[in-house]
């Protein structure tokens, strides 16, 4: 009974060492649902569903009524599955029921508690903290998060080797480059690019042509003009972002990013380091190409024109956070201004 990983969960599945209590959480919404679904299969026969599984929407069922579920006996079965999906825990004193539960649970059922759009952020919340040990030592709190960029790129090859195409390591970690490192999307992506293929090599222009960027690599693709002074450039993806109704606040986040990541990689230099070393200090994982396009890109700018230009990105988040002035405006004057600082 602890917290464990993707791994340790894999092998329970596999070996059916089942708990009686589970927490999944963690920022991989994927894996989350995925690994609910096989428990669901391995535990729930389909004959019985009516009888042995029980599903609670968080905000529309009370711990009584959840707790009442786990001591209802399964019919023809081992187990019942009682599956929980955000639970708020707003009430007053529903953390210690449940802890209370803990101390005595039914042999025969498995309860999962599976947050997906509730974040659990147990480094600044002592409720959600608490509640993660709680369940490490009556069951297994199961953290699900992003996968490296490693682990990615092996899953793009392997992915497209089933779908009937191949696709060289260079070429996959450029795709996950476009379409980020959602695990979802990136079957989505996969799919249709695939379909298209048929069979065969997916080249670069398979992937320039057919994979819809996500907004990280669009931004990026602004930050890349920006910082070859191309002003056409830039504005020209800044009115298609602002055509596709993206949040202001959004696109000037992700800026932002590539601004850090590139002050972080010429902070590590200047100290003697190797640009992928930031990446034991920063989270960073199956994101790991960042470091590698800051590297590039930052290569013929100063420490002070970034600073400045950070100094500027943080105005602009702070107007757009605390005044009514229109913020695709002032987007388009930061763009403006980080312009003129590339062309000192």
């Amino acid at each position: 009974m602890a917290k464990i990983g993707e791994q340790q969960l894999k092998e329970q599945v596999k070996s059916g060492a089942f708990k009686n209590v589970y927490l999944f959480y963690g920022e991989e919404s994927y894996l989350k649902e995925y690994y609910v679904n096989k428990l669901k299969e391995k535990l729930v026969a389909p004959a019985f569903a009516d009888f042995n599984f029980h599903q609670h929407e968080g905000k529309n069922s009370t711990l009584e009524d959840i707790l009442t579920d786990t001591e209802i006996v399964p019919m023809m079965s081992e187990y019942s599955l009682v599956l929980v999906h955000d639970f708020p825990f707003d009430k007053n004193g529903d953390v210690d029921k449940l802890k209370e539960f803990f101390k005595d649970v039914p042999e025969f059922c498995v309860l999962i508690f599976w947050y997906d759009s509730i974040e659990l952020d147990t480094k600044r919340s002592s409720k959600w903290s608490g509640l993660v040990t709680a369940f490490s030592k009556a069951g297994d709190a199961v953290n699900l998060e992003k996968r490296t960029e490693g682990e990615l790129i092996k899953l793009v090859m392997n992915s497209a080797k089933k779908r009937g195409c191949s696709i060289e390591r260079q070429r996959a970690q450029y795709f996950i480059s476009v379409v980020g490192s959602d695990i979802q999307t990136i079957f989505n992506e996969l799919e249709k690019i695939c379909a298209f293929v048929q069979s065969g090599e997916i080249t670069k222009k398979h992937i320039d042509d057919l994979a819809v960027k996500c907004l990280q690599a669009r931004v990026y693709d602004l930050s890349k003009f920006i910082l070859k002074g191309n002003s056409d450039g830039a504005f020209g993806v800044l009115n298609v972002l602002f055509a596709q109704k993206e949040e202001p606040i959004s696109v000037l986040a992700v800026i932002s990013s590539c601004y850090v990541d590139m002050y972080r990689v010429k902070c590590a230099k200047a100290a003697g380091e190797q640009a992928n070393d930031i990446a034991n200090y920063f989270s960073y994982k199956g994101r790991e190409f960042l470091i590698q396009n800051a590297a590039r890109d930052s290569a013929n700018i100063s420490v002070q024109a970034l600073r400045a230009s950070l100094d500027v990105i943080s105005l602009a988040d702070e107007k757009m956070k605390s005044t009514a002035i229109d913020k695709n405006l002032l987007l388009e004057e930061t763009v403006a201004k980080l312009l003129m600082l590339r062309a000192r």
